[in-house]
């Protein structure tokens, strides 16, 4: 008889680090809100706060490449929002 091969070892899985899942939910909604004509006058304070638990979660162990992700979706939309409000202001400034 054959004895079974013993399990490999098993690694230590690092802890989801929250912080960093937030940032890149609110990332991701930064963006989309920026296309949704009512929801883009709140685009800058859900990019700022996506911002900020980005480097925060930076900080903690475990989802440094969320973090990451988060911070660049949260930047994206910030900058978006950006050029929305110079495109509008450029608009208006054309009507005068």
């Amino acid at each position: 008889m054959t004895t079974p091969d013993p399990l490999p070892p098993t690694t230590d899985a690092t802890p989801a680090n929250g912080l960093a899942i937030g940032s890149l939910v609110l990332g991701i909604l930064s963006i989309v809100n920026t296309i949704i004509p009512v929801s883009n006058l709140i685009t800058w304070v859900v990019a700022l706060i996506g911002l900020v638990l980005g480097f925060m979660a930076r900080k903690k162990p475990g989802g440094q490449g969320l973090a990451i992700a988060g911070i660049v979706t949260s930047a994206i939309g910030l900058l978006e929002f950006i050029l929305l409000v110079v495109g509008m202001v450029a608009l208006m400034a054309g009507h005068y």
